[in-house]
């Protein structure tokens, strides 16, 4: 006879638990792939490198998944690397940015910039624009003609190729001419001649050749997607070996930095220091043999200013004329309200100047930019 069953105690049946759950080794790597391939190609990431085993490989954490790498030779636990992804298929694949705790690498496009601008400050390249021809023709054009002044001031920053990048678009667009473009100075540097004998006839033709220079920037604008694609296409062509690492790493060394003649650099550097300044200055002559700085600024709003915000710019020359002596002249335009203050060298100077003050009034009111103040002293700095 069976033992019979004693459904009233308490005691529940013996049991057994796993404590921890089981994963089979090849869900983990399914796992770890469905999180990697999860990567928006071109992001860069940030890992740690864990652990080193004894294969040589390292476990790193990258993406909050900890997926086996071949590193370059070097590498410690513990290190922080830079990598972008690149590719998912056939497996996961970074491009390694730096290596090291303590190296950090920049871009090509930054070491660049930074080269540049050491350049700039050994040489002690000025960062103005310099004026090629007077601004016009004799002093009575000037005097009798203020709008052909103008004209001429607005040419000289329009086509001093500090704006050439925003000009393209212009172009790209349609809303600016390819004689506009033609003008500044990027389109007239010289280029080194192509051993295809089609590219010499065509730059040798002068209706073909600024439109060819045009074109041949317009292709190094995809210089850079051009690279993440042939990134990509190493990493794909790349033999795979699941028994080896879970993912794949491209390692490579710092491009060299391209070269770039004088009077680029020049070029990039007053590009630069317009933004970073938000400011522009130009040099040269008024009219032949008149000498006379000029300085355009954007004026930044005061932090934790109340106001709502509105544009407002400054024009400063500085001149030294035959009567006047030294004379500097700012002009603040706010919205539709004009400030000028002239600092004179002498109060004889000073004195004409005021004397003349309603023909400058009547001039702005006539312009629609009413005079909100005028100013004139001696011997102080605007």
């Amino acid at each position: 006879m069976l033992p019979r069953a004693d459904l009233n105690t308490t005691r529940p049946p013996a049991s057994l638990e796993a404590p921890t759950p089981v994963v089979s080794a090849t869900d983990s790597r399914q796992e770890i792939f469905r999180r990697l391939t999860q990567i928006a190609i071109g992001k860069e990431l940030h890992a740690t490198v864990d652990a080193m085993l004894d294969d040589g490989t390292y476990l790193v954490k990258v993406a909050d998944t900890t997926a086996r790498m071949a590193l370059p030779v070097g590498t410690r636990v513990g290190d922080q690397l830079s990598m972008v992804f690149v590719a998912r298929e056939p497996r996961p694949t970074f491009l390694l940015m730096q290596q090291g705790s303590t190296t950090a690498s920049l871009s090509t496009t930054a070491r660049l910039i930074d080269h540049l601008l050491q350049s700039a400050e050994q040489d002690g390249a000025p960062d103005v624009i310099p004026g090629r021809t007077p601004l016009v023709s004799a002093p009575a054009v000037a005097a009798t003609d203020p709008k052909t002044v103008a004209a001429s001031l607005f040419r000289a920053l329009a086509s001093s190729g500090v704006f050439y990048e925003s000009h393209l678009h212009d172009w790209i667009s349609g809303s600016r001419s390819l004689a506009d473009l033609a003008q500044e100075p990027q389109v007239q540097l010289p280029r080194q001649a192509s051993s295809n004998p089609a590219h010499r006839t065509s730059e040798q033709n002068p209706a073909n050749i600024d439109l060819t220079r045009l074109a041949a920037g317009m292709r190094e604008l995809g210089s850079g997607a051009q690279a993440l694609l042939d990134l990509m296409r190493e990493a794909q062509s790349q033999p795979g070996n699941p028994a080896t690492t879970d993912v794949d790493v491209i390692s490579r060394a710092p491009e060299e930095l391209p070269t770039i003649d004088q009077e680029s650099g020049r070029l990039i550097n007053l590009q630069l220091n317009a933004l970073e300044h938000h400011q522009v200055r130009w040099q040269g002559e008024l009219w032949p043999g008149q000498p006379m700085e000029w300085e355009v600024s954007e004026d930044k709003q005061k932090e934790g200013s109340a106001t709502p915000e509105q544009s407002s710019w400054t024009s400063t020359v500085r001149f030294e004329l035959p009567h006047l002596g030294e004379i500097s002249a700012t002009v603040r335009l706010t919205d539709s309200r004009v400030h000028v203050q002239i600092n004179a060298a002498s109060e004889d100077a000073a004195e004409s100047l005021r004397q003349h003050s309603g023909s400058l009034a009547d001039a702005l009111e006539a312009a629609g930019a009413p005079l909100d103040m005028f100013l004139v002293k001696r011997n102080e700095s605007p």
